[in-house]
């Protein structure tokens, strides 16, 4: 009777474990295509919005830099202003006003990298863009090439 409690026992902790261990990996592979969309959307498309909205004309051409300037609320100085103020030591390498997704943005390059996204009509930060590595290591050879 002892050895028949003992069996039942073992099989049935035997289960237990087996079932543990298959439970993981069937688990991870169950979650993985509902993990994965969502990453490649976010990638796809910045996580902010502007408080412009790029409006189009009848012929289509509200994204030529004249349309653009003309939606615009701040200008390109305070939003080079904005920028350095969140990134104090730095330098503007580079302003442009884009069309983002439908957002009107000033993208501020800087001297460390950096591309500072400044909405264009309130003049407030919306996301900054730290420098890729690679990147960052490209900048000193091109000086040192123009010297």
């Amino acid at each position: 009777m002892n050895m028949r409690r003992w069996l039942m026992g073992a099989s049935a902790g035997t289960l237990l474990l087996v079932g543990g261990v298959l439970a993981g990996p069937l688990g991870t592979f169950a979650k993985s295509p509902s993990t994965v969309a969502p990453q490649s959307v976010q990638q796809q498309a910045p996580a902010y919005s502007g408080s412009v909205q790029v409006v189009q004309d009848q012929n289509g051409t509200g994204d030529t830099s004249a349309a653009l300037q003309a939606q615009a609320k701040i200008t390109a100085a305070q939003a080079q202003q904005a920028a350095l103020s969140a990134n104090p030591g730095t330098t503007v390498k580079q302003v442009s006003l884009d069309n983002e997704n439908g957002s009107l943005v000033y993208s501020v390059e800087l001297s460390n990298g950096t591309d500072v996204k400044v909405d264009a009509g309130t003049g407030k930060i919306l996301a900054t863009d730290a420098a890729d590595s690679a990147e960052a290591n490209q900048q000193p050879e091109a000086a040192s090439e123009s010297n």
